[in-house]
């Protein structure tokens, strides 16, 4: 079963995954409110399950530093790791005066 984040503001939606997993695909959509909302996708190897929890590092998932809602409205993306990953996040920047909402979704298997 997918997981599920919705960002409608300025800041950071998190989905923690399974770091076994061979594979995670990924789902970002929005509800247009405004082109001047911006979004980008930031992935984690980190295992934030174990004890002590690690700092998390953060990278660039998506292939540009940020998006525009206006640019995802209607189409969405995908983007498949084909890596084990531990943490997906959405990460928006600008919300200016908008009423987007974006939303993402992982969902991995444990075969390649």
């Amino acid at each position: 079963m997918a997981q599920t984040v919705t960002l409608s503001s300025v800041g950071t939606a998190t989905i923690v995954l399974n770091p076994v997993a061979k594979s995670t695909t990924v789902q970002l959509t929005t509800v247009l409110g405004s082109s001047l909302s911006t979004v980008q996708i930031d992935m984690s190897l980190d295992d934030p399950t174990t004890t002590p929890a690690p700092t998390m590092t953060w990278a660039l998932l998506s292939s540009a530093a940020t998006m525009g809602s206006s640019l995802i409205a209607g189409v969405g993306l995908v983007y498949t790791v084909l890596s084990p990953i531990g943490a997906v996040r959405i990460n928006s920047t600008a919300n200016a005066g908008s009423s987007a909402s974006f939303t993402l979704k992982a969902l991995q298997s444990v075969t390649a």
